[in-house]
């Protein structure tokens, strides 16, 4: 199938590009708020309108001079003379990548603070591009706004197009419009995409380097690293396909103690952290090795615990330990499995975001892992373990006078693997037990990086 249009949101802070991505795409993937510069990375989505696809990228939003310096390094041309932070530089790379890949732009205005000088000036730099661009006059959610939409005429891009992102007014007559310029690729039309692969979620602590581990392991900058905390605000996904397999890489926000999360944005970016922990097929929980492992690092790793999902702990920036010698692996090995034992079926990599060290083996482990979630294991082979377990450990009684009995074993799911143990009537099994017959299944069919449950079950009358 022929590669669909993508289309690219341009505008000035505060415009509502988030809130209109959110709308067309029907998602509440954007973080939003009234805060200027909330969208720093930019989102990637699917639109699908009148049996058409195009795929979609929201752009952070700084100020006029980013935008203009992204355009400006794109094209190759002179400089302007300004200071910039280190986030504002990645944001001018992150838009020039954006704007790369753009068949279309669409150039957001705020149709209630009226035309502005900045909105003048980023059209000017927009026309140098040449770019197929269509203009959108948002926040047109009152009929007293309307006559103010004449003036973004002066721009020179066409007719504005009104809309109000926040309660979808007109946004369908703009998306009809919208499909008529853009050129669509000969043969069959496109169909969506679902988001099918594996789930790769990338938890840690504010500055633990999860961003830069997913620069890496893309080979290209596609989400913001920098020294300061929080950079990340909201999950950002990245599809790839490895060995044939998809695989969706969600950077989020860094977690943060709950006595330390400041109400507004930072609330909000945790939450969607929380949110996306729940829905991960595996999480890549990352700390810092050249640190002592903190209460908030054992506090993740017990949230995640209970996700039910697959689980790889990566000890980041081993460039930074000093003075290692020949029993340095084996030292953090058994430091960490102090610090996380009830993570000890999780395997653990030492890594380094920053020089690439042992990153390629991550996305080998990850498809490793999805392979043991969905492992099926059948129940004649789960009683030849179970008899075998019998004679080396009696079962114990978790109360009650009787030994208890155990009649059968099955597994019944997988992601995550669950294991229904059937005893008599009015038996019960201690809870070491329990973790006695999942070392023995453990140890006869993997389940590496997976948490095994283990329900039981008494016999009715």
């Amino acid at each position: 199938m022929a590669k669909i249009p993508t289309v690219v949101i341009i505008g000035r802070t505060n415009v509502g590009k988030s809130t209109l991505f959110n709308r067309l795409t029907e998602t509440g993937k954007a973080l939003v708020s009234k805060i200027p510069g909330t969208t720093r990375d930019y989102n990637f989505g699917q639109v699908a309108w009148r049996k058409k696809v195009f795929e979609i990228i929201d752009t952070g939003g700084v100020n006029i001079e980013i935008l203009r310096r992204s355009i400006q390094s794109l094209l190759n041309l002179k400089k302007t003379k300004i200071k910039i932070t280190s986030i504002e530089q990645e944001i001018i790379e992150q838009t020039k990548e954006a704007l790369k890949k753009a068949d279309l732009i669409i150039m957001v205005v705020d149709g209630q603070a009226g035309l502005l000088p900045e909105d003048k000036e980023l059209a000017l730099v927009l026309k140098k591009l040449k770019t197929p661009t269509v203009l959108v006059c948002n926040k047109i959610d009152n009929q007293k706004y309307q006559y103010q939409i004449n003036d973004f005429f002066k721009l020179g891009l066409g007719n504005p197009y009104p809309v109000s992102a926040v309660n979808g007014s007109q946004v369908g007559d703009f998306l009809d419009e919208l499909i008529k310029k853009m050129k669509w690729p000969v043969g069959r039309p496109a169909k969506q995409v679902e988001k099918s692969g594996i789930k790769v979620a990338m938890i840690g602590k504010p500055n633990a380097g999860k961003s830069s581990l997913v620069n890496q392991i893309l080979g290209e900058k596609r989400v913001i690293v920098s020294d300061t905390p929080q950079t990340t605000r909201e999950p950002q996904d990245t599809e790839i396909i490895y060995k044939g397999q998809k695989i969706i890489l969600i950077d989020t926000a860094g977690l943060r103690k709950k006595a330390n999360i400041k109400p507004g944005l930072e609330k909000q970016a945790t939450k969607k952290t929380i949110t996306t922990i729940k829905k991960a097929d595996i999480i890549l929980l990352v700390t810092e090795s050249d640190k002592a492992l903190a209460k908030q690092d054992s506090h993740l790793a017990g949230l995640i615990k209970d996700s039910g999902a697959g689980i790889i702990v990566i000890a980041n920036k081993w460039d930074l330990i000093e003075d290692k010698d020949e029993k340095i692996d084996s030292k953090m090995m058994h430091y960490y499995q102090q610090q996380f034992p009830f993570l000890s079926f999780a395997p653990l990599i030492f890594i380094s975001a920053k020089t690439g060290k042992n990153v390629d083996k991550i996305l080998d482990l990850i498809l490793q892992i999805n392979e043991e979630l969905n492992k099926k294991i059948p129940e004649e082979k789960l009683l030849e373990v179970l008899k075998t377990a019998v004679k080396k450990h009696r079962p114990v009684k978790a109360k009650g006078e009787k030994r208890p009995h155990i009649y059968a074993i099955k597994q019944t799911r997988i992601a995550p693997p669950e294991f229904l143990v059937i005893i008599g009537q009015d038996e019960s099994l201690h809870f070491s037990y329990l973790r006695f017959i999942e070392n023995q299944i453990r140890e006869h069919f993997g389940f590496s990086g997976v948490p095994v449950i283990i329900k039981v079950r008494n016999i009715k009358r």
